[in-house]
């Protein structure tokens, strides 16, 4: 090259960026990714049971429900089901919530009645009703009349009536059209919780009845707190109601600022005599 050649300066200019657009496959997996968890909020984790459940059947009863989707859903989609199976299993691929809704839709008539209750005491115990209850009795109140009683407002909490309405989908999906079983899982988790509340009962209110007893200068209150699923059971024996049975809260204004304030100064004159005392003894008065 010729030293008078001239050299042509460095281009400023930079090549501008190509705008990216998201690829057609990474949206269709956020897309499943949104219908799994859309799935998952409506069965209230329940598919997560289910999908154990599934991803555990036998060979035999597994290649059926995959032709049942075939047939109801076209030899395609029983292809990529049977081609997806071992990676939606060990967690490699996600399954979409679409196809979760399908292939669940073929298993509740093929499990056993023993699977559907334990699935369905699942959704009972993190969406089943709730309650909160207050009872005061005394420390001879006859501990059968109190037992009645709370099985009474159990009774009047868990009806078909004030089922929630996300409970019943899902016993209407394990159900399936057998009313009868509808009606059966719901009796079985009245009868639990009566069940439940009256061993917790029958071991906790005799020892606070007769604390309360055996102490009336020592214990003029003693309470607990019982947890059955999802009801609270507060009970309160009072040495006051000798044999009486309340249902409620305790009046807190029977416990007036009067008290509070007078208990107070006995402190404040307490602790004000102890530090004269003190001063006295080391001559500060001298």
């Amino acid at each position: 090259m010729s030293r008078y050649t001239r050299k042509r300066p460095p281009t400023s200019r930079k090549r501008s960026a190509k705008p990216r657009y998201p690829s057609y496959g990474s949206e269709r997996a956020r897309q499943h990714i949104r219908e799994a968890d859309a799935f998952s909020a409506e069965m209230g984790g329940l598919d997560r049971d289910v999908k154990e459940y599934f991803f555990n059947l036998p060979e035999k009863e597994l290649n059926q429900v995959l032709r049942d989707y075939g047939r109801q859903y076209g030899p395609e989609k029983e292809e990529y089901a049977r081609s997806a199976y071992r990676r939606w299993r060990t967690g490699t691929t996600k399954m979409s919530g679409l196809v979760a809704k399908r292939l669940f839709a073929f298993l509740p008539p093929r499990m056993p009645i023993r699977t559907k209750y334990q699935l369905a005491g699942n959704v009972w115990r993190h969406f089943g009703p709730s309650s909160r209850n207050y009872f005061r009795v005394g420390p001879d109140t006859p501990q059968q009349l109190v037992l009645n009683e709370v099985l009474a407002r159990l009774d009047a909490v868990v009806t078909p009536y004030n089922t929630p309405q996300n409970v019943q989908r899902r016993f209407d999906w394990l159900a399936g059209a057998d009313v009868e079983l509808q009606e059966k899982l719901l009796n079985h988790f009245r009868e639990e919780e009566k069940k439940l509340a009256l061993e917790k009962i029958s071991l906790e209110l005799p020892m606070l009845q007769n604390q309360v007893r055996e102490h009336p200068d020592t214990t003029a209150v003693a309470r607990s707190t019982l947890q059955v699923n999802k009801h609270e059971i507060q009970i309160r024996v009072e040495a006051q109601l000798l044999d009486q049975f309340k249902e409620g809260a305790p009046d807190q204004s029977r416990f007036s600022p009067r008290a509070s304030t007078d208990s107070n100064w006995g402190l404040i004159f307490f602790v004000g005599f102890i530090v004269l005392a003190i001063l006295a003894s080391m001559g500060a008065f001298d």
